[in-house]
């Protein structure tokens, strides 16, 4: 979908093979959003976009801003775990040098796929969707909320958590014969 608000996620290595990863979605979901590896050996990290002006980090560190309307054209975004997503910010100069702000207060995360004991605690994407609805309005939050819940559902149903019913947007063919190993 397409935006007014450039999205860019700094990914931690580590993240990038995790099933459970979030952040991934960025690029498919949402029209020039991208992923950006950081910490890769031999990697450089491409900081493109981050000098923007109107960049911002989102992250909940102190001192950080409450996100409002208006004050961003690029939203940037570390990805990990939240220790991983720590490092990053302290480790990257690009990132350091960004204004950071913070989420507003909002319902607990719906994230089953990995847990967090504080419930303010939320994923990337979900995040990214947050931000988006200050920034895009409603409308593309609840689009981009869709993709997640879609996204959390069929990788739950993919591990045989969650029946293929209980999934909304259902089960494509080719995710049922893949699993049944048919598609073999």
């Amino acid at each position: 979908m397409a935006l007014s608000t450039r999205v860019i996620v700094v990914q931690h290595a580590k993240e990038a093979s995790r099933t459970s990863n979030s952040g991934r979605l960025v690029p498919i979901a949402i029209e020039g959003g991208a992923v950006r590896l950081r910490g890769a050996r031999g990697v450089p990290f491409d900081a493109r976009g981050l000098d923007d002006p109107g960049a911002v980090l989102l992250y909940p560190q102190p001192g950080a801003e409450v996100l409002t309307a208006g004050c961003a054209t690029t939203l940037v975004v570390p990805d990990g775990n939240w220790a991983q997503a720590r490092k990053l910010v302290q480790r990257e100069p690009a990132l350091r040098r960004l204004p950071t702000v913070a989420l507003p207060p909002g319902p607990p995360s719906r994230y089953r796929l990995r847990s967090h004991p504080d419930a303010e605690r939320v994923s990337t994407f979900e995040a990214i969707a947050r931000a988006i609805g200050v920034l895009d309005g409603p409308a593309a939050q609840a689009r981009l909320e869709a993709v997640f819940t879609l996204f959390v559902e069929r990788t739950l149903y993919s591990r045989g958590a969650l029946s293929a019913d209980a999934v909304a947007g259902g089960v494509t063919a080719a995710m049922v014969r893949a699993l049944s190993g048919a598609g073999q």
